[in-house]
């Protein structure tokens, strides 16, 4: 069954994808349950345009009306997330403004689900063996993803362990110089790069490979190019606070791991709960250590690749983009892909119940029964279309 009224407060980063009219949205009004569209002030206008164009396809499909609608502003988005006819919500930003409200959706006298994405580092463990096989190839690779979109991706590789001594400077450097300025997409997410760079920048041990470019405008708005980093094990067990914390931008650490060295053991010590995690080995390299690390990795992220890179997603039936906390506040659920729309429906048992009393998708018969939508609060069926 539906479960009711849903605030959706929209991403700051892909404006089209994950904000009014993305998956989130898109999962809500399939599920049949109403959206309370709360706009994320880095793209007003565009925000309310596109708003439009669904309010005017849920009309021309014969949708309720009132069945979606967009708010604005920070006080009238935890309005909503209080009211009491609101039965969850979905969220994808920051930790800090995600756990404000995953709190306020818990202490409700009724508490409710609340489904944010909240960030991630993504970590990529590479060995010898990879790195004998196609050095090259993850070179430019890492770069590329490091790069994508300046970085405002959540399944970034912020963290990539490396035998020390891989000898991939110079192509890392060369691919990151190649790499043209970006725009970063607000003020807000400027100022925190920048913030997040300059800690890096300064952290003792760091040695920096790419130093890559941050310009800012007179209006805090900014552009850059790719910084990559180095550290060894031990610069990152000494500067761990500075630097484990995620880098919403254009920025990645290598971190140098001395040979011999086990790599299951580094995901407890260094990798909490994340979207992502990557493992490159060689085609045909196996051993107990690997064999625990990818065990490990499957226990920290929602989705663990073999080779390739983390930042494309797809939506599809096999697609898992969640995770354990901090990454995300449920890690039973994903975002992306065609399971989201499971975060809002409630699983409903008929037992030795009568056909005539069951919902009307569920009957064996074809008898036609007026569709009705439920008052706000209480769950809704729009008819046959939206319950496929």
């Amino acid at each position: 069954m539906p479960l009711g009224p849903v605030v959706n407060f929209a991403a700051s980063n892909f404006p089209f994808a994950f904000s009014v009219a993305g998956g989130d949205t898109a999962s809500i009004l399939a599920a049949g349950c109403p959206v309370i569209l709360k706009v994320h002030d880095g793209h007003p206008r565009l925000s309310l345009a596109t708003a439009a164009v669904v309010e005017a396809a849920l009309r021309a499909s014969g949708a309720p009306d009132g069945v979606f609608q967009t708010i604005i502003g920070q006080e009238a988005g935890v309005d909503a997330l209080q009211d009491e006819r609101v039965r969850a919500a979905s969220f994808t930003g920051s930790l800090r403004a995600g756990r404000i409200l995953a709190d306020l959706a818990a202490a409700r006298p009724v508490p409710i689900p609340f489904f944010g994405e909240l960030g991630s580092v993504n970590p990529v463990f590479v060995t010898q063996t990879a790195l004998d096989e196609s050095a090259d190839t993850i070179a430019t690779g890492f770069v590329t993803s490091v790069a994508g979109s300046a970085g405002q991706l959540c399944t970034k590789p912020g963290f990539v362990y490396l035998p020390d001594g891989a000898g991939l400077d110079e192509s890392i450097r060369e691919a990151a110089a190649a790499v043209p300025e970006h725009r970063l997409l607000n003020d807000r997410i400027t100022a925190g790069y920048e913030a997040r760079r300059d800690t890096i920048l300064g952290t003792g041990g760091v040695r920096v490979i790419a130093e890559g470019s941050l310009r800012v405008d007179e209006d805090g708005d900014g552009w850059a190019t790719p910084t990559i980093v180095a550290v060894s094990l031990d610069a990152l067990r000494a500067g761990r606070d500075a630097l484990l914390d995620e880098a919403f931008g254009p920025l990645s650490i290598i971190v140098e791991v001395p040979v011999g060295t086990a790599l299951a053991p580094l995901v407890p010590e260094f990798c909490e709960g994340n979207l992502t995690a990557t493992l490159h080995a060689g085609a045909e390299e196996t051993s107990d250590d690997l064999v625990e690390l990818v065990r490990l990795l499957s226990a920290h992220a929602g989705r663990v690749l073999f080779g390739g890179w983390p930042t494309g997603v797809a939506v599809t039936p096999a697609m898992q983009h969640g995770g354990p906390w901090p990454a995300t506040t449920n890690d039973s659920s994903t975002s992306v892909g065609t399971a989201a729309i499971t975060r809002f429906l409630r699983p409903v048992a008929f037992q030795n119940m009568p056909d005539r009393f069951l919902p009307e998708v569920l009957r064996s018969s074809t008898t036609d029964v007026p569709r009705t939508v439920a008052p706000a609060g209480e769950s809704t069926h729009w008819g046959e279309a939206a319950q496929r």
